[in-house]
């Protein structure tokens, strides 16, 4: 069994321009959907002078943007690891591969998507969803994998999309650990063979021939 171990953090900054290019970029099809008819509904107010039709077009193109600034900003931390069972395995036959996920801060999580990447050979890639994580909480699933064909197939990293409850932005954060499966070729029992002789085992075995009384014994 080997273990990988790696923690990703949520809430890295990387400049504010970087951090506002990330959280726009995260937007999901309903939270671009619902920026536009925010925009165009205030556009709208706007040239026709309804106060009500603006509070609408504000609270519509807010709303996606306050999603991805609080996903943004979230601080907490969450780390994953993965367990291999067995590492080692003969062709044709399956291991169950362990993931676990812990939350290590003092905040709890919203909803979480958990993706391992999988060689093809190995069968699909594993997809999880993951509910709410208190502080200090875990979570734990697994999956099998199986190949016919030996060889040496890693398995990661693994992957966690972090989504709002309204499902208006997504971010996406990678560990940077992964692990090897080895897959061996199959030992086949042979049959038991009965050896004649008297040297059995130990290379030919010579048969010898007495002859009848007057002739001489023949040892092929």
């Amino acid at each position: 069994m080997m273990d990988a171990g790696g923690t990703a953090g949520a809430g890295e900054d990387r400049g504010e321009g970087g951090g506002i290019r990330t959280a726009l970029s995260g937007l999901t099809t309903r939270g671009r959907s619902f920026l536009a008819a925010g925009i165009a509904a205030a556009v709208c107010a706007y040239v026709l002078g309804q106060s009500d039709l603006l509070r609408v077009g504000l609270l519509l193109g807010v709303l996606p943007l306050l999603c991805a600034a609080v996903l943004y900003r979230t601080r907490y931390r969450v780390a994953g690891s993965r367990r291999l069972s067995p590492g080692r395995v003969p062709a044709g036959s399956e291991a169950r591969v362990h993931l676990r996920v812990d939350n290590v801060s003092r905040l709890p999580t919203g909803l979480l998507m958990l993706q391992d990447r999988v060689p093809y050979v190995l069968g699909p890639r594993p997809r999880f969803v993951l509910d709410r994580v208190e502080p200090g909480g875990r979570r734990e699933v697994s999956y099998r994998v199986r190949s016919d064909l030996r060889g040496r197939y890693p398995l990661g990293p693994l992957q966690l999309r972090l989504t709002d409850p309204f499902g208006l932005c997504e971010l996406t954060r990678s560990f940077s650990t992964y692990d090897t499966l080895t897959v061996i070729p199959r030992v086949e029992a042979l049959p038991p063979v009965r050896l004649s002789g008297e040297a059995k085992g130990y290379g030919e075995g010579r048969q010898r021939s007495l002859a009848l009384a007057g002739d001489d014994d023949v040892i092929p």
